[in-house]
């Protein structure tokens, strides 16, 4: 394939991965308007976004295999249309209930994206992969950014959120259409001689690594999903800021991964994938510990840019990582494995951080989050040993 057309096809990925980044966030950010007309308690408020991360993740094992048997283009693009008719019918729910039911669906469509359009990619470019996967992590922190501006500025202008959520729609109705066009038959075809010299199963010395890489980067997410999504919560009750101020403090952590993952996937085509996510690993053990004692605004903003850094840029090493260990062939469903217990990890991770909370403190909880960095530091660094020899 032309490397003109490799790069349209890049261009489309990181313009889906915007959008799909998108409907991740489209709950948490009008949840205070949908609990307050619905009168629902946090336990419930909460269980919308729970319900649609469980979804998303037990999906991503099953639409990554679907990819890899029947082509990435018809499940992404049909995961937009899921999408596009969800928001619809959230827009036109009556029912707590039916909200619940919408979740799910709006969970499955979006878990199509991120384990077939991965596989997508590493399939494509067989060079400067980490370059590659470090823009189109880029992209989905500006969707991230744009829906976050989008949702505010809608709000602004005395929108209701099923409005909002109606506008957010069709965006999918067309990006459906577009990813499935743009990648046309462009996508190589399976060749018998490729078939016949690719491995079906794994062998044990890499079944050993995979095993302990899937170990090593669910203590990471475990210790990064916490803190992330405890941030706002932490700024008001430990630093005093204001509630309508403290989530803005996920724009400097936003910043941070943009810049993490273009730049950290330029790192890991020139030191490989091992060293750039142990780098980051190690990293971010004394940044979670600054956090929990900075006093200044300007200190707290830098300790946020830079944690963001450590976080969007350990995404496209695992990427690569996971591509060099398992083949072409069974990319998907093994990204979408990977996808889904980080998902899980992440989605445990915050009720772990507040149960510790609720008997230790916050901050105390915070701190203690470093242990499970610290023991995927050590697995890395075995891996890194194993690799080396």
């Amino acid at each position: 394939m032309s490397e003109k057309k490799s790069a349209s096809i890049l261009r489309s990925a990181c313009l889906c991965h915007g959008l799909n980044d998108m409907y991740w966030l489209i709950f948490p950010a009008l949840l205070p308007l949908i609990q307050k007309e619905f009168a629902l308690s946090y336990a419930q408020a909460g269980l919308l976004i729970t319900s649609f991360i469980v979804t998303a993740g037990l999906g991503s094992v099953v639409t990554g295999y679907l990819g890899d048997r029947f082509g990435q283009r018809i499940i992404v693009s049909g995961g937009f249309l899921i999408c596009s008719l969800a928001l619809m019918l959230c827009a036109r729910s009556s029912f707590y209930s039916e909200l619940l039911l919408i979740s799910l669906l709006l969970g499955a469509g979006a878990s199509t994206f991120h384990p077939s359009t991965i596989a997508l990619l590493m399939n494509l470019f067989s060079e400067r992969r980490g370059r590659v996967l470090g823009i189109f992590m880029l992209s989905g922190w500006i969707g991230v950014a744009v829906m976050l501006a989008g949702v505010s500025y809608l709000a602004g202008r005395m929108l209701s959120w099923r409005q909002i959520v109606f506008i957010l729609a069709w965006p999918g109705l067309i990006f459906a259409p577009f990813f499935f066009l743009s990648l046309g038959s462009s996508i190589k075809k399976e060749r018998p001689q490729d078939k016949a010299g690719v491995k079906t199963r794994l062998s044990r010395d890499a079944l050993s690594l995979l095993f302990v890489f899937f170990a090593a980067n669910l203590l990471l997410a475990l210790s990064l999903y916490g803190v992330y999504n405890f941030i706002p919560t932490f700024m008001v009750h430990a630093k005093d800021v204001v509630m309508e101020r403290a989530t803005r403090f996920y724009i400097f952590v936003t910043i941070g991964g943009m810049i993490g993952s273009f730049f950290g996937g330029k790192l890991v085509d020139r030191l490989s994938s091992l060293p750039v996510i142990l780098m980051a690993t190690i990293i971010i053990i004394p940044i979670i510990l600054v956090l929990t004692l900075a006093t200044s605004p300007i200190g707290l903003v830098l300790v946020l840019i830079l944690f963001g850094i450590c976080y969007g840029s350990v995404f496209p090493a695992q990427s690569v990582y996971l591509t060099n260990l398992v083949s072409t062939h069974s990319l998907g469903k093994t990204y979408g494995l990977f996808w889904c217990l980080s998902i899980l990890v992440g989605a445990a991770a915050a009720g772990i951080i507040g149960l510790l909370a609720d008997h230790l403190g916050l901050v105390s909880a915070l701190q203690l989050s470093v242990i499970p960095v610290v023991l995927a530091a050590v697995l890395f660094i075995y891996l890194r040993a194993r690799t080396s020899r």
